[in-house]
């Protein structure tokens, strides 16, 4: 398996069905718009297996801190899943910050994952959180790269 930087049409399929199942092939996903995303993909062989994107935004929670670069659409192929193929993006993404300068990087992971997210350095801030954005429970995390 190899974790690289790709173009967001080559993780569209992966994130589509496994983030936002309802929505079709052709209907645009959170975040596609956004110009200085940089989309992260495992790949096996030719196929993207995992992946996220990062890109430059302030901290909700931590306005006055400068860089700071938001992870969002992690995604994981559901029969490949607690194999390394997340932690192994996770590690990408921190990488890739880090290498553009670093800052603090943050999430709100789905509730589920926030110990994958742990595992790499992100700690909780605030409590788990429901809301008209995220439907499911939620926790904000973040970290210094």
């Amino acid at each position: 398996m190899r974790v690289e930087v790709v173009g967001q049409a080559r993780t569209r399929d992966l994130r589509r069905s496994v983030l936002r199942p309802n929505l079709s092939a052709d209907d645009p996903l959170p975040g596609d718009d956004l110009e200085d995303a940089i989309h992260i993909a495992a790949h096996d062989g030719d196929t993207v297996v995992g992946t996220c994107f990062v890109y430059p935004t302030p901290c909700p929670w931590r306005p006055c801190e400068r860089p700071s670069w938001r992870l969002r659409q992690m995604a994981t192929a559901p029969d490949l899943r607690r194999t390394g193929i997340g932690s192994a993006v996770v590690a990408g993404s921190i990488e890739i910050v880090a290498a553009r300068g670093g800052g603090t990087f943050w999430l709100e992971a789905r509730e589920p994952a926030v110990p994958l997210y742990a595992r790499h350095g992100f700690v909780r801030e605030g409590p788990i959180y429901v809301d008209e954005q995220h439907l499911t429970p939620h926790q904000r995390m973040w970290r210094r790269v």
